[in-house]
């Protein structure tokens, strides 16, 4: 089953990431807008504290970051933009399951795939 859940929310945040970063004209936040949306979003289902939050936002930031910067480089190559899109969701994973208590990290496992990182970011 984690076999399945893994692929399945990488998928989902490749396309979600894709349309987001995307999206054209001036309705489109920038990107410190962005990880504060996610950010905020998160906290409200976890309770993050203050230095949490901080924290969890300047990740937010970099991912956000790193989604646009693998979307650029790979343009034309679909599977490099994945690979790198999928590396940049792990350590995202790695460094905010480092970050969080146990009760807070067990929350957000259990609720992972309604709070994909870009699921909560208006379009």
């Amino acid at each position: 089953m984690k076999k399945l859940t893994i692929p399945l929310v990488m998928a989902v945040l490749a396309l979600a990431s894709h349309r987001l970063l995307a999206a054209p004209g001036p309705g489109t936040r920038d990107l410190q807008a962005r990880a504060v949306a996610m950010t905020r979003s998160l906290s409200q289902h976890i309770h993050l504290n203050e230095g949490q939050y901080v924290q969890v936002k300047a990740l937010n930031l970099r991912l956000l970051q790193e989604l646009l910067s693998a979307r650029a480089l790979f343009l034309h190559d679909a599977e490099m933009q994945n690979r790198a899109i999928v590396d940049a969701q792990q350590q995202y994973e790695s460094d905010l399951a480092s970050l969080l208590q146990p009760n807070q990290l067990a929350l957000y496992q259990r609720n992972r795939a309604s709070m994909t990182a870009l699921s909560e970011v208006p379009r």
